[in-house]
């Protein structure tokens, strides 16, 4: 690896971080940084990004600079996997220049004003607050692909040296799709982190569960009494069952709000 990789790295995400600042003039600066999103034999996924606002001493400018963090893993994951972490911590840079608290629990619930924050600088947020890191899950939409499309293809052009986490832990990801909710960064999981999904049997009246994608797409699911495969029902009956799941949770939080 040639010795200026890490130059290369840095003034990519400089230059990508440039763009954004030319589309959304209110994003500060920032000092960009890079590593890996791991911390210490931690098995769940790794923080892509971050955002800490005055961390770093600028003596040019004689006050203090916020610091942008993208991980290494963020970068294997391609051009557009970086422009979204980048994006996500553009939000976060616009609510620290706003004087806006977006964030709680030590920056691991994101509220409502980060999903506005989110979906200004192009991002859509999730439709409902996700357990413990709330509105965090904000992906890159189709017309910021577009926009951003001469960024992603430089980046992915660059061939930028970058961590791939290991087939194992790729693998035990997939497999369980939970959301990150000790780092509330963007992840890789595309908007099926943390989500379920209702599957039938054939039986009369059906056996339901509640399965993630990734793991109905690791292979048939038979039902021990017909012997036939859970599938997802119709579009109906699947509607139904998300309007009594909601609405048993909507029961849940009235109860606890009465005692």
């Amino acid at each position: 690896m040639a010795a200026r990789e890490g130059t290369r790295i840095i003034t990519a995400l400089e230059s990508a971080w440039s763009a954004i600042q030319k589309r959304h003039p209110d994003v500060p600066d920032v000092v960009a940084v890079t590593g890996t999103g791991k911390r210490g034999g931690q098995r769940k996924k790794p923080t892509l990004g971050h955002h800490a606002a005055e961390r770093w001493l600028d003596a040019a400018a004689a006050g203090r600079t916020a610091e942008l963090f993208v991980a290494g893993e963020a970068i294997a994951k391609g051009g557009e996997m970086v422009v979204e972490t980048l994006l996500h911590e553009a939000a976060h840079a616009l609510a620290a220049a706003r004087g806006i608290r977006d964030t709680s629990c030590a920056g691991r619930w994101h509220n409502r004003k980060y999903a506005a924050l989110a979906e200004e600088i192009g991002l859509q947020p999730p439709k409902r607050a996700a357990k413990v890191i709330g509105f965090s899950e904000a992906l890159i939409t189709p017309a910021t692909v577009a926009a951003y499309a001469p960024v992603i293809r430089k980046l992915d052009a660059a061939a930028l040296a970058h961590i791939q986490a290991p087939a194992d832990e790729d693998a035990e990801q997939e497999k369980d799709q939970e959301q990150d909710e000790e780092h509330p960064g963007p992840r890789g999981g595309r908007g099926r982190a943390g989500k379920r999904m209702p599957v039938e049997c054939g039986c009369k009246p059906p056996r339901r569960m509640q399965v993630s994608p990734a793991f109905l797409e690791g292979g048939k699911l038979l039902c021990g009494e017909c012997e036939q495969a859970f599938q997802p029902p119709e579009p109906e009956l699947q509607l139904k069952l998300q309007l009594d799941e909601d609405a048993e949770l909507a029961g849940t939080v009235t109860a606890r709000e009465a005692r």
